[in-house]
């Protein structure tokens, strides 16, 4: 597995970058388009899906190698990205069909005109249980002297990107430990940096993913919160499935098709998880003692209005999101018959 890269952004510009990839989506749009993606004469529709290098992204990996695609008429070319900078632009091109992204991101687009709806969800987020590392969890440094949320006042925080969903997870899990979270420092910084950071104390604590968050913590981070999302109200899906909505609209079958192949993908990785580390062990650069111990999510498809609503009032009460509420559709466009 490659390493997680992420195109972070510097504090109070993530206006800007998201102005910016909205630039570009409209330049590259130009001289391309998402019209309908064609099958060949055997009835197989070939579309090409951009992932992030992230264990979440991984069932699309188990769909191709389980053939679960080829069983639903599709071949499926998987392109890497560098983060929603590339995947909209490449999705209003037509470079990709289908790509994944966090639902907030999806709000924060639509608020800017982008036409790349979620059609189905990607995976939930899961309370690890106390102790234990979670999927995003929060993470603090041996020599930062954090012990305890109280102890985060006025310190570094490393987030991936600011003005994001990682972020506001944060402020209400700061608020709800009674921590002011204007008191504290944001910086962006990519994910793969975080644990060099943090061991050598150039911040004193970070959102991570996995497999990051597991890894520092095997060198002596210690753990603050596995489950920033647990402050979050009505605990909404986290991530989904997206593409132009051109794109959607011109190939509900195909879209169909690819939620089918994902869905035996899911069950597979949450009915058989040891077998699913076994196949990250012979398919990543992940140490076995990592592998061993990270968490996952529960990937799945499910998603409904109330995932765009609940993230987008939690964004709203935040700051993170400002003016009028986005239309729920222009987030989230279920295909027809799935």
């Amino acid at each position: 597995m490659k390493q997680i890269r992420f195109r972070a952004v510097r504090p109070g510009r993530a206006a800007t970058a998201l102005a910016g990839a909205l630039g570009a989506t409209l330049a590259v749009a130009a001289c391309g388009g998402s019209g309908s993606t064609a099958a060949d004469s055997n009835g197989v529709t070939t579309i090409t899906v951009g992932i992030p290098a992230a264990v979440t992204a991984d069932a699309v990996q188990i769909a191709q190698d389980n053939g679960y695609f080829r069983q639903h008429h599709l071949k499926v070319d998987i392109k890497t990205l560098n983060g929603g900078a590339g995947t909209v632009p490449a999705l209003q091109s037509g470079a990709i069909q289908v790509a994944q992204s966090n639902v907030l991101s999806e709000i924060q687009g639509a608020a800017h005109g982008l036409a790349v709806p979620c059609f189905a969800g990607a995976f939930d987020l899961t309370d690890p249980g106390t102790g234990n590392v979670g999927l995003i969890p929060l993470v603090a440094g041996a020599r930062s002297g954090i012990t305890k949320p109280s102890d985060l006042a006025g310190k570094t925080i490393a987030l991936n990107a600011t003005g994001g969903v990682n972020q506001l997870m944060m402020d209400a899990w700061l608020k709800q430990q009674g921590v002011d979270f204007h008191s504290v420092h944001y910086i962006a910084m990519e994910f793969p940096d975080m644990p060099q950071a943090i061991t050598a104390g150039r911040v004193d604590a970070a959102v991570m993913v996995e497999p990051f968050g597991t890894q520092v913590v095997h060198q002596g981070a210690r753990l603050i919160s596995g489950y920033l999302e647990g402050n979050i109200q009505g605990h909404p899906i986290f991530s989904c499935w997206n593409g132009s909505a051109d794109w959607l609209k011109k190939n509900a079958a195909a879209a169909r098709n690819f939620i089918a192949a994902i869905t035996q993908a899911n069950d597979f990785i949450n009915n058989q998880p040891d077998q699913f580390r076994t196949w990250l062990q012979k398919n990543s650069q992940i140490p076995a003692a990592v592998i061993k111990d990270i968490a996952l999510p529960r990937f799945t498809t499910d998603m409904s209005n109330a995932d765009v609503t609940g993230w987008e009032k939690a964004a709203q009460a935040y700051g993170i999101v400002t003016g009028p509420s986005v239309d729920t559709a222009d987030v989230y466009a279920p295909i027809s018959g799935s």
